[in-house]
């Protein structure tokens, strides 16, 4: 008897199966086969989840080739969250400030050696980008 998982559920899956195998960017995920055994789960779900992932840019599909984890530091979804994250001019103020703020704590924090740009730190990294093309995709 199948296990009745949600969306959720099996996307918070796939995603650990990509983490514990170490798949990277550009690398193949397993296929619909092997996700549905190893999730317990039936086909039309899988895709439905893969289907999620690619829209939100998290893999792309190779017709005949397989599935592929992507970088999603470039996909467009940014913009288009911004519109409606960001719906005032004062939300975009804030952020703005946000990212002021972190700029101002590195330059002190460092002396200015060192920008988020610099910074060993990824997750700061990615943090800031990710702000920076919420800002960039707002539209006053």
């Amino acid at each position: 008897m199948e296990n009745k998982k949600g969306l959720q559920t099996i996307l918070e899956e796939i995603n650990k199966i990509i983490q514990d195998q170490n798949i990277g960017i550009g690398e193949k995920i397993p296929s619909e086969r092997y996700l549905k055994e190893r999730l317990n789960v039936s086909r039309q779900s899988v895709r439905e989840a893969l289907r999620a992932l690619e829209l939100i840019g998290v893999i792309y599909v190779k017709r005949g080739e397989g599935t592929y984890l992507a970088n999603i530091d470039s996909h467009q979804l940014y913009t288009l969250i911004a519109k409606y994250l960001l719906r005032t001019d004062k939300q975009y103020e804030e952020l703005v400030e946000l990212m002021h703020m972190i700029d101002y704590y590195y330059e002190h924090k460092y002396g200015g050696m060192q920008t988020v740009e610099s910074s060993d730190n990824e997750v700061v990294q990615r943090i800031y980008k990710l702000l920076k093309k919420y800002a960039d995709g707002y539209e006053h």
